[in-house]
């Protein structure tokens, strides 16, 4: 995806994420936090060259879907690395910027909540909540930042 389109469905899962409570709706305002806090980190890694910055669309490591030779159709295709899917999958050989590692390192932050509220059902404090939050914040507030930097401002 193109830079302008991570900040744009970051828009749309902030817009999302402000309609739910945090306790009651715990699980999809996780994964809304958690889908917008990967567009962050591939926005950044688009703004600094590390990923490529293009229209495709990731299904797994390696493989996106691009656009087909018919009009409104895709198909999949190898394509160089693009979107990650989540921190560390895949793998970027390359070297990241200190930023954008400070973004990967508040991702794992609120990844770290994942397996024991989202999938094994303990129960959510208002400490995982401001934690989750805060990291969420200062990633997307980063990921801003990163992308105005390599846009000259």
């Amino acid at each position: 995806m193109k830079v302008e389109s991570h900040f744009e469905k970051i828009e749309r899962f902030e817009a999302l994420r402000n309609r739910l409570d945090c306790f009651d709706d715990f699980e999809i305002w996780f994964w809304t936090t958690m889908n917008a806090g990967t567009n962050a980190v591939n926005a950044a890694l688009h703004a600094t060259g590390v990923t490529e910055d293009d229209p495709w669309y990731p299904q797994q490591p390696g493989v996106y879907m691009v656009a087909g030779d018919e009009p409104d159709t895709f198909v999949p295709a190898f394509r160089p690395l693009g979107d990650v899917l989540h921190v560390g999958r895949p793998k970027i050989e390359k070297p990241i910027p200190e930023k954008v590692r400070r973004i990967a390192g508040l991702m794992d932050v609120i990844e770290e909540w994942r397996d024991p509220c989202v999938r094994d059902g303990a129960p959510v404090t208002p400490e995982i909540v401001d934690t989750v939050d805060a990291a969420y914040r200062e990633a997307i507030a980063l990921a801003r930042e990163v992308a105005a930097e390599a846009m000259g401002g």
